[in-house]
């Protein structure tokens, strides 16, 4: 406790130093980019240096550049043409301790208190197992891994022949399914779509107690390389951080998913699909609004939670988000002039319910027009 409390108080005393330095300008310096230079004793180590964080847990490469003036800024590819983060450090004693001033574009302060640190090894690469975790972009990097303390996070310098990685993905768009997982006797099957616009739905379906019933996820996605990150819909109102998944080749990806109602995230092997299956067929009738006269329609819902509907003879497809637990149905019709699917093409369409079986207050349109009207589906 001593040892720990010993060095943060050299690391507060570095970054109230490098605090004091911005503030009255006595050895700090503006940049070219606005940020303010760090102190002395920075030019020794100033190189470009790649992180392999394959050991880690994580398939990425990214890229450090610390420059003579005691700046120094992350990014994910050599040319350090994106501001993953970035900030200042100075030498205290062995070791150096970098403030963050920037974190994925928005500007930080040293109140925030975003620091790490490392020293130089004798090789002339840099051990960050001295400090805490990275801030990159909307992740942060661990220092040293939690299954084997002897793995730590190294930067290495960048020499003539350091041939990058490359930074093209073989993730494709589209549906991918997973093996039905068993839970006290119930059999989920599990769907998770990647849509263009960057949103993707997981739509989870089971028979319980000879009933169909539904759970869904919604948010938004990101790829990197091997890297695939999930952004679900609330994460801030319910304490959620990003999800890490990962690219394993052009077919398959490893997605953490909630199995089933109630269970934490666990890994599942998804694999791209070939057919999505028919799930369940609904029919009902609806009023036009402001009159008497009726309707009847019918919708088509499959694996994916994608859908069909007919009425009065007009096709229209989109997706349904829909949880039994929390009694909801979301509905995401495909764009009515592009035919783009995500849950960000059509914003307008209000919720419906679930009454058992039914499908209950599901908005069809019977023309062109983008008039909807209310059906009870059963």
């Amino acid at each position: 406790m001593k040892k720990l409390l010993k060095r943060g108080l050299v690391v507060l005393l570095a970054v109230c130093m490098m605090f004091g330095i911005v503030a009255c300008g006595s050895e700090g310096s503006s940049t070219e980019g606005g940020a303010t230079s760090g102190g002395g004793n920075t030019a020794e180590v100033a190189n470009d240096y790649y992180l392999d964080l394959t050991e880690l847990g994580m398939k990425l490469t990214v890229f450090l550049r610390l420059n003579e003036d005691g700046t120094f800024i992350f990014s994910n590819t050599l040319d350090f043409a994106v501001d993953k983060s970035s900030g200042t450090f100075q030498k205290s004693g062995d070791e150096y301790i970098m403030v963050f001033t920037s974190v994925n574009g928005e500007e930080k302060s040293v109140s925030d208190g975003l620091t790490s640190s490392f020293v130089v090894t004798e090789d002339g690469n840099l051990d960050f197992s001295v400090g805490g975790a990275v801030p990159y972009g909307s992740a942060n990097i661990d220092t040293v891994s939690e299954e084997d303390a002897s793995i730590v996070l190294m930067g290495m310098v960048v020499t003539e022949d350091y041939q990058a990685p490359s930074d093209e993905s073989a993730f494709q768009m589209g549906s991918y399914t997973a093996a039905m997982v068993e839970q006290d006797g119930i059999f989920y099957t599990h769907v998770i779509t990647f849509y263009e616009d960057n949103s993707y739905l997981h739509f989870v379906s089971y028979d319980q107690n000879g009933q169909l019933m539904f759970m869904s996820e919604t948010g938004t996605y990101g790829v990197s390389t091997t890297q695939l990150a999930l952004e679900p819909d609330g994460m801030e109102t319910e304490g959620m951080k990003r999800v890490e998944c990962e690219v394993v080749d052009g077919t398959n990806i490893k997605a953490s998913v909630v199995a089933y109602p109630g269970a934490e995230r666990t890994v599942l092997d998804f694999a791209k699909a070939d057919i999505i299956s028919q799930l369940n067929t609904y029919s009902g009738t609806g009023t036009v609004t402001g009159t008497t006269d009726t309707f009847n329609a019918s919708l088509t819902l499959y694996e994916d939670g994608s859908y069909e509907t007919s009425a009065e003879g007009f096709m229209e497809k989109g997706v349904l988000a829909i949880n039994s637990a929390e009694n909801y149905v979301k509905q995401y019709p495909d764009h009515p002039e592009t035919g783009v699917r995500g849950l960000t093409q059509v914003g307008t369409v209000p919720a419906g319910t679930l009454d058992g079986d039914s499908l209950v207050d599901i908005r069809v349109r019977t023309s062109d027009s983008l008039t909807r009207y209310a059906c009870n589906m059963e």
